[in-house]
């Protein structure tokens, strides 16, 4: 039989191609065998499709699910809705309205409007259901990490105790249009992913796994989030069972952002990306990751802002987490500014829970702005706590200082201290102690709010001398440019409060000692107060404070100084040493402008000056007094351009009052007392032209022997010209004059005198006249009685 079928078909095959139409003769199917396995094939699919579902119901597989959940995890799988179960394409069961609760409680852990479990068909065939996929419709989760670390799903990662009724071998894992809320208790972070995409698929696959993940994340708990974006993700990955190993190799991740943040945050056009290898096991829970790199940009406040972190190495335990040779750059970069910061570490490693630590971190810091600059190198233990909070407990720290009105060199400085770092309440706080230009000095400072800086200080220097630091400047010659504008822009954002002491403080040939000020600037104003120094053995105390807010700087000053050495602070300052002694001012001072010369111009207020037991160089008002005196016949008058400057006319108290007002000082009390004369007058020094004019009256003290001949008058002294180098004229015709008037008044009072006492002699005379012929008696002789007619009648 067989061998006759064998020669048919040989003789079939072996038959010319080519046939006649009356040759052709239908084919039976009956006798073909691709037909009757094609028939077989129906037959057992018609008969599983129509006998498989009476043997597997939808209800059992999901009663075995949510006893199997309840015993293992504690947690309730609830279907509110129709459980179905479909055969083709692959045995499957479908749940509608599903929820999984938290452990021992009702509250939800995931919910899903539908849920399709795909089973294996041979181990269902066999009893034994085995859940290879698993896909989510409009799922939402809520993940939470916990103070300690730890997860609310690890439960469900667990190995079970005992065999499953229904195992899981996940090949495939898909959720359509999910929302993922998630909080972390540790940091103080939740966030949302919603309108999420996520597949992963073939995981059991060597070679064709794959990941990939596409949706919107929020960050922020409340309705406004402070932070929102794109997410997209993709890699290729492996699941190993008998590990419970999933690894990922060539990560993509990017996020992105969308829309405004939150107000107050102020963060535009940011973004992160993250690729590299990360191998993910849990029970006992396990990462490592191998050349992950972190990228991240923004804006943020009209300040661009990029960071890279480069991880070589990451291993994470249950309660452990290892960091080898990681490596962060952060760079900052504003249209007036730039920073940058980079931080490398041999190895930081601790707990999930709490503290990670490297012994020995190095981190650099450069900052630039137009008016300053600033370099940082720290050495020092690093110490992270829950992921926002960083110490550096006993550093080192090294660096220097320049600003541009230093422009000869940086200051350098060496300090030792404490530093933290929060970011969860955008916090610094350092507390420094070392040497700044080689002299001892503390400091504490902090910064609070990284969008809108607080800052706080407390320095305490021991003595800095700025002279090596300041420009060039040839001897005698102004170091300070009248018409240079003053950058006060710095103080339109600056919120800062602190105090400041300086044992001494050196400025080219300028010195103040003990100084201490209390400093605050906000809302566009310095306060400098309480303002103290000790100044050329005087003691200044007042304050100072700008305005910024109003156009150009607004100053107001007030200020007392006491018991100063007026000759040392002018020589040092001015280069002129024309007056001598101790003296005592009052000012309360304002002006507008940011160039010296503005504000000599604008200045206006009230100045108090008092100088004793002193003198004025260039002049001795004293010798001019005698001279006149002794020449007083041979004045003729006198003009002095240049002074003898050995010359001085000592005193021992000198008073004067000034009004100020648009950068002119007027006084009309100006008193000065010496031994031999007084000086008494007023004047005029504009402040903004750098000229004096001043009238004064030298009188002599009566007391004086060698004065005598000018007692009484006064010797007109008029000082002119340019504020440091003044010229004088000495008025001696007015001085002569004035004699000459005496003489000319002592003459006619003297001849009033000799005409008084004539008149007073006569009348005298007239008088006892009078008196003598009222005293004749009445018997006289006709002569002597005839004597008066005779005189009548002459």
């Amino acid at each position: 039989m067989q061998s006759g079928t064998t020669a048919r078909y040989r003789a079939q095959r072996d038959r010319p191609a080519a046939r006649t139409a009356g040759d052709f003769r239908p084919m039976d199917l009956r006798h073909s065998r691709p037909f009757r396995i094609f028939l077989l094939l129906i037959s057992g699919l018609t008969l599983l499709i129509g006998i498989v579902p009476y043997f597997v119901e939808a209800t059992l597989v999901r009663d075995a699910l949510t006893s199997q959940i309840a015993s293992e995890t504690r947690r309730s799988l609830i279907v509110a809705g129709k459980a179905r179960f479909v055969l083709l394409p692959r045995p499957a069961v479908t749940l509608s309205d599903v929820t999984l609760t938290q452990p021992d409680s009702k509250q939800r852990f995931v919910h899903a409007e539908r849920v399709r479990v795909r089973l294996a068909l041979w181990p269902l065939l066999r009893g034994k259901p085995v859940i290879d996929q698993v896909d989510f419709d409009d799922p939402e989760l809520q993940f939470e990490r916990f103070a300690d670390g730890t997860y609310n799903f690890e439960d469900l990662l667990a190995k079970p105790d005992h065999p499953r009724r229904v195992e899981f071998r996940i090949d495939a894992l898909h959720f359509e249009r999910a929302k993922l809320v998630y909080r972390d208790a540790l940091i103080g972070v939740g966030g949302t992913v919603s309108a999420l995409d996520f597949s992963l698929d073939n995981l059991a696959d060597p070679k064709n796994g794959r990941f990939t993940a596409e949706g919107k994340l929020s960050i922020g708990d409340g309705k406004t989030p402070w932070w929102s974006g794109s997410v997209e993700a993709s890699a290729a990955m492996r699941y190993t069972e008998t590990d419970r190993r999933l690894s990922v190799a060539d990560l993509r991740f990017e996020l992105k952002q969308q829309g405004a943040s939150k107000p107050g945050v102020d963060i535009a056009a940011s973004g992160l990306t993250a690729v590299g290898n990360l191998v993910y096991g849990w029970q006992p829970l396990r990462l490592t990751g191998g050349e992950l790199k972190i990228n991240g940009y923004g804006r943020r406040a009209g300040q661009d802002w990029q960071g890279e972190l480069n991880l070589p190495s990451l291993k994470v335990t249950e309660n452990t987490m290892s960091l080898d040779q990681p490596r962060l750059a952060v760079r900052m970069q504003s249209p007036r500014s730039r920073f940058a910061t980079g931080i490398s570490v041999p190895q930081l490693s601790g707990t999930l829970q709490g503290l990670m630590r490297a012994d020995k971190a190095k981190i650099n810091i450069e900052l630039v702005t137009p008016q300053q600059t600033l370099a940082l190198n720290f050495v020092s233990p690093l110490e992270l706590y829950s992921g926002t909070l960083a110490r550096l407990p006993g550093y080192n720290l090294s660096g220097q200082y320049g600003n541009k009105a230093l422009p000869r060199g940086a200051i350098p400085f060496e300090l030792a201290g404490n530093a933290a770092l929060n970011l969860r309440n955008e916090t610094i706080r350092l507390d420094s102690q070392g040497a700044l230009d080689h002299a001892p000095f503390k400091a504490t400072f902090s910064v609070d709010d990284f969008v809108s800086p607080r800052y706080g200080f407390n320095v305490d220097l021991a003595q800095l001398d700025l002279t090596p630091y300041l420009p060039a400047v040839a001897a005698g010659a102004k170091n300070v440019s009248a018409t240079t504008p003053m950058d006060f822009q710095w103080l339109d954002r600056l919120d800062a409060q602190g105090q400041l002491k300086i044992g001494e403080l050196t400025m080219n040939k300028l010195h103040f000692n003990d100084i201490a000020l209390g400093f605050a600037a906000k809302n566009h104003k310095l306060a400098l107060d309480p303002l103290a120094a000790n100044v050329y053995g005087g003691q200044l105390s007042g304050r100072l404070e700008i305005d910024n807010g109003r156009g150009k700087p607004r100053w107001h000053a007030s200020q007392r100084l006491t018991n100063m050495n007026i000759n040392m602070l002018l020589t040092d300052l001015l280069d002129t040493s024309r007056f001598e002694g101790r003296g005592h001012l009052n000012l309360d001072v304002s002006a507008v402008g940011d160039t010296l010369a503005d504000l000599r111009k604008t200045s206006g207020g009230n100045v108090r000056v008092q100088l004793s037991k002193g003198s004025v160089r260039g002049i001795d008002i004293e010798a001019l007094l005698r001279t006149a005196s002794r020449q007083i016949k041979a004045m003729n008058g006198e003009v002095t351009q240049l002074p003898n400057l050995e010359a001085r006319t000592r005193f021992s108290e000198l008073n004067a009052t000034l009004q100020l007002k648009h950068g002119v000082a007027t006084n009309n009390d100006l008193l000065v007392r010496a031994g031999v004369l007084r000086l008494a007058g007023g004047g005029t020094i504009d402040l903004g032209a750098g000229m004096v004019d001043y009238q004064l009256k030298a009188s002599a003290n009566p007391d004086v022997p060698e004065l005598k001949g000018i007692v009484g008058l006064t010797l007109p002294i008029e000082f002119s010209g340019p504020l440091n180098a003044p010229t004088y004229h000495v008025d001696y015709t007015s001085l002569k004059n004035q004699l000459l008037e005496r003489q000319k008044a002592e003459e006619e009072a003297k001849l009033k005198a000799h005409e008084a006492e004539v008149a007073r002699k006569a009348a005298a005379a007239k008088a006892a006249e009078k008196a003598a012929k009222k005293a004749k008696p009445s018997g006289k002789t006709p002569a002597k009685a005839t004597a008066p007619d005779t005189k009548a009648k002459r």
